[in-house]
């Protein structure tokens, strides 16, 4: 499965990575993401735990519905907060952590730094626990998602997490980590807006959800559709070539990231359709994006992107 000739660049080997460690230059191991698994189990307790003693409490303060008054399989209003909430802070989160940790990158700033020196690109704690804790939380999110609230766009989201949980898998194994953190910190930056709105909806605090929302909008506009295929599409299409050279797997990483990239245009077709929905009613409505499929009557942005 892991054929050196498929997975790594030309002149490059499973041993190369060897002898790195023997230099004491640290690089990814194929045990390393055995973490990932009991670190996804300890995520969703923790979720459980805020949600309960946290997200609740808060909930019920603003007097958001504890149990829904329409129909019996109906998601109450609360638990759709709770949810809302515990994202919010995962995602708020862990973006900061990554700008913090991401900000004196030189990769980052270059894109072709992510190539150059190939393999010999030292993994360090703050890069190796940002990619765990993202893979962890991807993880909970493809079991919890069968029992969270059901979305309308169920499936376009399970393949979502399952292209990026391959994707992380991928480019850790191999040592592309750099661009790996690099998508990380794009598809973070705006995901906590929209859980944001989300929560101001439940609330009933219109102005706020229509301001989070339009500001969600838009950096998914900057950072998805312009940023992601501007930076990262072409430094993994062409300065990747031009450095690396062409090898199977370019394709495999590739094919995944363009996925992705589809899937944010599908996306934003939904999202535009919610802003426009607003603009005639006065206020945010409905997003069609990834609200439950079930209704408690209302007009909500339940709409739901992860990275």
């Amino acid at each position: 499965m892991w054929n050196e000739h498929f997975w790594l660049p030309r002149n490059t080997t499973w041993r190369d990575f060897v002898e790195l460690e023997q230099q004491g230059i640290r690089v990814p191991r194929f045990q390393d993401l055995l973490y990932v698994y009991p670190l996804a189990g300890v995520l969703y307790i923790l979720r459980l735990l805020f949600e309960r003693y946290i997200a609740q409490p808060i909930g019920r303060s603003l007097s958001i519905r504890e149990f829904s008054n329409r129909l019996k399989h109906d998601t109450p209003p609360l638990a759709k907060f709770s949810e809302s909430f515990w994202r919010f802070i995962f995602y708020l989160g862990v973006f900061i952590y990554g700008l913090v940790i991401l900000n004196d990158k030189s990769w980052i700033w270059d894109t072709r730094h992510c190539w150059l020196n190939y393999p010999d690109h030292r993994l360090t704690n703050d890069v190796f626990w940002y990619y765990m804790i993202e893979l962890a939380f991807y993880w909970s999110l493809v079991f919890s998602q069968f029992i969270d609230v059901k979305r309308k766009d169920f499936w376009q989201m399970f393949l979502h997490h399952i292209a990026t949980i391959a994707l992380l898998s991928f480019s850790y194994i191999v040592n592309f980590v750099r661009i790996g953190a690099l998508v990380l910190v794009i598809h973070d930056c705006g995901d906590y807006w929209l859980e944001c709105a989300k929560m101001a909806k439940y609330a009933k605090a219109q102005r706020i959800c229509d301001t989070s929302f339009g500001v969600f909008a838009l950096v998914w506009f900057i950072t998805r559709l312009c940023y992601y295929p501007y930076k990262v599409l072409y430094t993994t299409t062409f300065e990747e070539l031009n450095i690396l050279g062409l090898f199977p797997a370019y394709y495999v990483f590739n094919g995944l990231l363009i996925l992705l990239q589809i899937l944010h245009y599908f996306w934003f077709y939904l999202i535009c359709q919610v802003a426009m929905s607003a603009l005639k009613a006065g206020k945010v409505r409905k997003d069609e994006r990834s609200d439950s499929e079930d209704s408690d009557g209302e007009t909500t942005t339940d709409a739901r992107k992860d990275k």
